[in-house]
């Protein structure tokens, strides 16, 4: 998307990689354990650098980040927006995790292959029960918007903050969004829509970033190339 920010962010294009961490955020953490397992590239969802810099100063945060990163000689690349769009991407993967059958994309880019979301049914069940079944697949508590005792089909899945398509979701025929960082005026929004929503967090619908791109480069690479994964972390408890 044209306000986003993906791509090779840190590092010489043309340098030699044998060894990858995948990951979704890079924190002190993930810089660490790149460093101890001396990997040569860094993979993320989340950009390390969105927002022009107008310095750096390595007495801040960020800046204390980007200094270990060149120091380390760690290359970072970031593949995010265009991830939740690809045809086998973040949501396909989300898809995949939930069970949707007949999974198609919900809000369309290029062509109907790619764009953001999936819509696609599950076996009927109520509302409460497919948000436990999320908290157990994903770790996460779940927040809800309408009836636990409404009996629900069809699920629209947003990867990361996706409370903003409610109306898409809805006019999809959805009987539930399924997303993270939900706001309250969305909220309001799908329950005068008569939509129901289920938020377990950006994160837990996210995560899956690590092991899908893991296992996209393990199979292109066939043992040739040391492939880490870390989820990283979830800054919220619960």
């Amino acid at each position: 998307m044209e306000w986003d920010n993906v791509g090779l962010q840190i590092g010489d294009a043309t340098k030699k990689v044998s060894s990858v961490l995948v990951t979704l955020t890079v924190t002190r953490e993930i810089v660490r354990k790149a460093i101890a397992s001396e990997v040569d590239l860094i993979i993320t969802h989340h950009p390390v650098i969105f927002k022009p810099l107008r310095q750096i100063r390595t007495d801040s945060p960020e800046g204390t980040l980007l200094a270990a990163l060149l120091k380390h000689d760690l290359a970072v690349y970031v593949a995010h927006t265009n991830l939740d769009q690809a045809a086998l991407g973040l949501n396909h993967w989300l898809a995949k995790e939930i069970g949707l059958e007949d999974a198609r994309v919900l809000i369309p880019a290029l062509d109907r292959d790619h764009g953001l979301g999936r819509i696609g049914r599950i076996a009927p069940r109520s509302l409460g029960e497919f948000a436990t079944q999320l908290e157990a697949l994903w770790d996460s508590s779940v927040k809800i918007v309408g009836d636990g005792n409404q009996t629900i089909s069809k699920v629209a899945v947003v990867g990361g903050s996706g409370g903003n398509f409610v109306h898409q979701a809805k006019s999809a025929g959805a009987d539930v969004l399924v997303t993270g960082d939900v706001s309250y005026h969305d909220a309001i929004d799908a329950r005068n829509l008569g939509l129901a929503v289920l938020d377990p967090g950006h994160f837990a619908t996210e995560k899956v970033v690590a092991q899908g791109v893991g296992k996209y480069l393990q199979d292109r690479f066939d043992g040739d190339m040391q492939i880490l994964q870390d989820t990283s972390i979830d800054p919220f408890s619960f």
